[in-house]
């Protein structure tokens, strides 16, 4: 079974911004769906606050390079964030659903304990 990917928002310097075929990336691949009219407005909020946030999915953050994402909506796609460019890395992951069945489930039963919600 495939391990499910977390869900990453990272705070990256504004440098990241200079390059324009970056920004092509970022919109091309849709990491920021913003219309054409407010990307320098983007960039220019970026350097006031010294960074920007970009979220997606986590394919890995022990590679020697960077970060490296994919965009929410396209797991084909993957985009590697060099660690100079990255301030700070936050990670998520939605909750998996507990399972316990046979003795455990009678031990939590005689100890007066709730059932865990999404049993039949």
């Amino acid at each position: 079974m495939a391990e499910a990917r977390k869900h990453v928002l990272l705070w990256l310097a504004p440098e990241f911004l200079q390059s324009a075929g970056m920004v092509r990336i970022l919109r091309e691949a849709e990491f920021l769906s913003l219309p054409e009219t407010e990307w320098d407005e983007l960039i220019q909020s970026a350097e006031e606050a010294g960074g920007f946030a970009l979220g997606g999915r986590l394919v890995e953050t022990h590679h020697g390079a960077g970060v490296w994402i994919s965009p929410e909506n396209d797991q084909g796609l993957e985009l590697m964030i060099p660690w100079a460019y990255v301030k700070g890395v936050l990670t998520g992951q939605e909750p998996q659903a507990a399972k316990i069945f046979g003795l455990t489930e009678r031990a939590v039963a005689r100890n007066g304990q709730p059932r865990p919600q999404g049993r039949g």
